[in-house]
């Protein structure tokens, strides 16, 4: 009777499930195939599939644009996940725990990762604007070189694109640090504060072993948004100056559907798929030793 119990669950439990697994397997696992598949032929538009197995990849790795978009992903990725992570954790402390009105400056910080990535980079590449954009025109205030040209250098492009990146996911990890905050009890800051511990001693005793967890999540959601950005590159600077801001997803756009090479597209995607995946496996592998559950 318990072994019916117990299979009766369990084909319960399936079928609940069921809907979510077929999701997962027609949006995302059948595509995954496909382009797993596609990166094994040359396909050109207008021309048929040639099957030429593995050798698209080995043609990847000889492309010096291949590697340099690799080079920018990383960096960018860096950039974006370490500047976004530590600034939105210092806010989520400071909104936490020395501010009134918290709700209302979290939804002002949030308000950006709601609203389209599309119109806020229109904003942003105004704002970039040499000479004429407010941020030239500040620094010219300020008495430095108000003719910049945010997004017509290389490097400036770059910096450009984390700025902008940062600014958007920000609202969003500040407030998944703000809920992790709610998960520390407050009896152990009071404690704290009792015994002569500074908010800087609280914050490395108390506070950041406990958000470890937290900060994990984040850094990992980070991680991931950073590798698939590419509306903010599409609007801001199409990948260039001099190819300075094409990063891995912008050269598999450019390859697929501007030059539509879409067997080389497909094979670039599924490096860029394994990258992502060892890259959070690392993640996760190395966070066992930091991280810290419980009060």
């Amino acid at each position: 009777m318990n072994s019916k119990t117990s299979l009766r669950k369990n084909f319960s439990s399936g079928l609940y499930l069921l809907p979510a697994l077929i999701i997962l397997l027609t949006f995302w696992l059948v595509p995954l195939g496909l382009v797993a598949g596609f990166s094994l032929f040359h396909w050109e538009y207008g021309t048929h599939p040639q099957w030429v197995g593995v050798s698209q990849y080995g043609q990847l790795f000889h492309q010096q644009l291949f590697w340099q978009s690799l080079r920018i992903t990383l960096i960018f990725v860096l950039a974006v996940v370490v500047g976004g992570t530590l600034l939105s954790l210092a806010v989520a402390v400071f909104l936490y725990r020395g501010i009134r009105a918290v709700g209302l400056f979290r939804a002002l910080y949030f308000l950006p990762y709601v609203m389209p990535v599309v119109a806020t980079s229109t904003v942003w590449l105004w704002m970039f604007q040499s000479r004429v954009g407010i941020l030239d025109r500040i620094i010219a205030a300020l008495g430095g070189n108000g003719a910049l040209g945010w997004v017509a250098e290389p490097n400036l492009a770059l910096l450009s694109l984390i700025i902008f990146t940062i600014w958007f996911s920000f609202g969003f990890t500040m407030l998944l640090f703000m809920a992790g905050l709610t998960n520390v009890p407050p009896e152990l800051w009071e404690a704290a504060s009792v015994d002569g511990a500074s908010a800087w001693q609280q914050f490395v005793k108390i506070t950041w072993p406990l958000l470890t967890p937290t900060t994990l999540f984040v850094v990992v959601v980070n991680t991931i948004n950073a590798f698939q950005a590419f509306t903010q590159i599409y609007a801001l600077t199409r990948g260039g100056p001099l190819n300075g801001t094409t990063t891995l997803t912008y050269y598999i756009y450019e390859t697929a559907f501007t030059y539509f090479h879409f067997g080389s597209a497909s094979a670039a995607a599924v490096i860029f798929f394994i990258l992502i995946l060892l890259l959070t496996g690392i993640q996760f592998v190395v966070s066992k030793r930091f991280i810290q559950y419980g009060g």
